[in-house]
């Protein structure tokens, strides 16, 4: 008893814990959310394209591999355009054209078109996921796949929607709500959908429409769109600087062309401090966002080729797959810090705080063939593979060749990996890849706008972060009362068991003295019943013998009676095998006359197939007969309508040279011919 209470307590003792680390543990999630797992990215361009990140009001050239997500801005000049892909989306930015990031995660994109004319593309459903457009009059929530056209006029404060494809709902700011389907438009006025214009949308020839048709082809048309996902961010870049092919081990993989003989992936580019991820890599090949953000990369032969994964699951954005060596004395004092791609097959770690979810969808989405799996890191030995620079030079801008360091292989084969660089963000904006000081920079009133909508978004910001900070506080204080009351009743747990327990030693000590008290009573009546015994014994041996006589008459009787009851089972058992062998040869008789039953059946259905055959075949000679008598008469017919023929043609030849016998007769004749003369003057003496 007592180890059964002992254990109870312990399993309740560990399940307090458990809850406990469980409250911590979401608390903790709460704290630290994991970061999105998609990205936006600049896939095309032409003219001049600034930029302003988030947490930043300076501009900025643009770098087409630097990450876009939540708060960054950018800024189209005169005669510029710009072409975005968040996922499988596409927006594409007509000049003098300013939109923002307000929002965009797994689960949301939210972009502010604050001036100017773009174009939306949403290829895939949504399923669940919200994409918004806002402006300053209204928010554009798409509901389906489609193309859709949006122009933003502060001046005039109007914003115009065409819908050439899909369906969206259009949000006033007092709640008022409309719906818009394919081929229709709609100019709003104002912040509560007061509607200026409308009507059905007119097919467009303009410079931007005719600009966003090839690039609607040019995206169609994609090779690499058959072997990765369109959620790939910077995909379709893979077409013009590479090739596929099928190898045994990886499946379809990706070789970049035009690279140098010692090219290593993540060697040409820098590193870049992007909130909330922190270290990413920014490649300096078009075609580098990609690779550097998704799958792996193997070493087939001498040369390099991607591997992107699954085409099927959705990708998750990692800001860079590598693995960090860190540490090494490089001479003269300082240190260097070393990254070298992970292989097929390679968990991938953040260098960040992240749920295990987060890293598990991750590595599902990127490392598919189990088959695969390493405990070690392949390329850190792989000659060319590492790429070492000193300390100083990490973060501060593009890498140049000369900058890389080389190491012989055995201290290399000594470093220690680590899911991060072994440097701290250094918190300047000079070198966070953003380009130089943009040279356009947006209309000064554009501006101010702009410095407001940042101020707002800041505030926000600050707020929502308050409020998540008094919501941590709040679950902080309600974890802290629950683990003073758990604590509580722990101590009551404790008392209630000491208190158990010394109940319990009281009971034995109880049940000790009585113990005891019976054991001397007992002996007392072992010794009258001694005494009683040796005057029972006599008797009982007297009743004994009279037992055994009784007993010998009683199995003498039972045996009567199990050879009588024996006999009976024989019987009963011998007339249950006739009974089953009756039945079983009953049931023979039936499927027997079953058989036969169904047998004389078959051979009824052959007789009437046979005699159904037979009609048919009578039916058919008759047919036959009939038709062929039908040829016959139509025969006798056409013989005596030819015969008909010839019978009146020879009367028609009698009768012909009849009429030229007479006519001979009478041209030999005097008297006839004197009479047809008579005959002809007479005639011509009565015409007038």
């Amino acid at each position: 008893m007592k180890h059964r209470t002992t254990s109870t307590s312990g399993r309740r003792a560990a399940g307090w814990l458990l809850g406990l680390a469980l409250l911590f543990t979401g608390l903790a999630a709460f704290a630290q959310p994991d970061p999105p797992g998609r990205v936006a990215r600049l896939n095309f361009h032409q003219g001049t394209i600034s930029f302003s990140p988030a947490g930043d009001d300076s501009w900025y050239d643009v770098v087409p591999n630097r990450p876009i997500t939540t708060g960054d801005r950018l800024w189209t000049d005169r005669n510029a355009r710009a072409e975005l892909h968040v996922g499988s989306a596409t927006l594409r930015l007509d000049d003098q054209t300013s939109i923002a990031v307000s929002e965009l995660d797994d689960d949301t994109a939210r972009i502010t078109a604050q001036q100017g004319r773009l174009q939306v593309r949403v290829r895939d459903e949504l399923a669940g996921q919200r994409f918004e457009i806002d402006t300053g009059n209204l928010a554009v929530v798409i509901d389906a796949p489609g193309d859709y056209r949006i122009e933003a006029d502060p001046a005039a404060g109007t914003t115009r929607v065409a819908i050439a494809a899909g369906s969206a709902t259009l949000y006033g700011e007092g709640g008022e709500s409309m719906r818009l389907g394919a081929r229709q438009q709609l100019t709003v006025s104002g912040r509560n959908l007061a509607t200026v214009s409308g009507g059905p949308v007119r097919a467009g020839n303009d410079a931007f429409e005719r600009w966003v048709a090839e690039r609607d082809r040019i995206e169609e048309q994609s090779i690499s769109a058959r072997y990765v996902s369109r959620e790939v961010v910077g995909y379709q870049q893979l077409d013009n600087y590479g090739d596929w092919q099928n190898v045994p081990e990886y499946g379809n993989v990706w070789y970049p062309r035009n690279v140098d003989a010692d090219w290593a992936p993540y060697r040409d580019g820098q590193w870049v401090n992007v909130a909330p991820w922190g270290w990413t890599w920014v490649d300096a090949q078009p075609w580098g966002f990609a690779p550097s953000h998704y799958g792996r990369w193997a070493r087939i032969g001498s040369r390099w080729c991607w591997v992107p994964g699954r085409p099927n699951v959705r990708p998750i954005y990692a800001p860079a797959l590598v693995g960090f060596v860190g540490g090494a004395n490089i001479g003269g004092g300082r240190n260097g810090v070393g990254w070298f791609p992970l292989a097929p097959g390679e968990p991938w770690r953040p260098g960040y705080r992240a749920s295990q979810r987060y890293i598990d969808e991750v590595n599902r989405a990127i490392a598919y063939q189990q088959q695969l799996a390493r405990a070690e890191y392949l390329h850190r030995n792989t000659p060319g593979a590492l790429s070492l620079v000193p300390v100083d030079i990490f973060g501060r801008g593009p890498i140049a060749r000369r900058d890389f360091l080389r190491m012989p292989e055995d201290r290399i084969a000594q470093m220690q990996v680590a899911p991060a660089a072994p440097i701290p963000p250094r918190g300047d904006r000079h070198f966070g890849g953003f380009g130089r000081p943009a040279a356009s920079l947006p209309p000064p009133a554009f501006q101010a706008r702009q410095q407001q909508q940042f101020q707002f978004e800041q505030a926000r910001q600050q707020q929502q972060a308050q409020q998540a900070q008094q919501q941590l506080q709040q679950r902080a204080a309600q974890a802290q009362a629950q683990q003073q009351l758990q604590s509580q009743q722990a101590q009551r747990f404790q008392q209630a068991q000491q208190l158990q327990q010394a109940q319990q030693a009281q009971q034995l000590q109880q049940a000790q003295q009585l113990q005891q008290m019976q054991q001397r009573d007992g002996l007392r009546q072992q010794q009258q019943e001694r005494a009683a015994q040796a005057q029972a014994q006599a008797q009982a041996q007297a009743q004994a013998q009279q037992q055994m006589q009784l007993q010998a008459i009683r199995q003498q009787q039972e045996m009567q009676q199990r050879a009588a009851t024996q006999a009976q089972a024989q019987q009963a058992q011998q007339l249950q095998q006739q009974q089953a062998l009756r039945a079983q040869q009953q049931m023979q008789a039936q499927q027997q006359a079953q058989q036969m039953q169904q047998l004389q059946q078959q051979q009824a259905l052959r007789a009437q197939q046979q005699m159904q055959a037979q009609q048919q075949a009578q039916q058919m000679q008759q047919l036959q007969q009939q038709q062929a008598l039908r040829a016959q008469q139509q025969v006798q017919a056409q013989q005596q309508a030819q015969q008909h023929n010839a019978m009146r043609q020879a009367q028609e030849a009698q009768q012909r040279a009849l009429q030229q016998q007479q006519l001979q007769q009478r041209a030999g004749d005097p008297r006839v011919q004197q009479r047809w003369t008579s005959r002809d003057s007479a005639q011509q003496g009565d015409r007038p």
